[in-house]
């Protein structure tokens, strides 16, 4: 199961997403992220990937998906990773953090 947490701070949207992201749950909840980020075009956004117990291929192939709306859409990406996995298996140009409070 994949539950997404959404906050709007200080400019800055953060998406946590709890759970599993894989290709038996994303589908659910992948056009209603997208529409979100595209219509309220939010400059600053975070996916903090700290609460995920299991991703696939599927799920890393659905984070760079979002990766590119959010370039089309002028907006920073920041993947918030605090075991760099994602730095590693996905493009290197997307920064990422350890924790939320160090994009504050």
């Amino acid at each position: 199961m994949l539950k997404i947490n959404f906050e709007f701070r200080k400019g800055i949207f953060f998406i946590r997403l709890i759970g599993n992201l894989n290709n038996k749950n994303y589908k659910e909840k992948e056009n209603m992220l997208k529409d979100l980020i595209i219509e309220n075009k939010f400059k600053y956004i975070v996916i903090n990937t700290n609460y995920l117990k299991n991703i696939d291929l599927d799920g890393l192939n659905y984070l760079l998906e979002i990766f590119y709306i959010t370039k089309s859409n002028e907006s920073n990406l920041i993947i918030c990773d605090k075991n760099n996995i994602f730095k590693r298996l996905l493009n290197k140009s997307i920064p990422s953090i350890k924790e939320e409070i160090e994009v504050l």
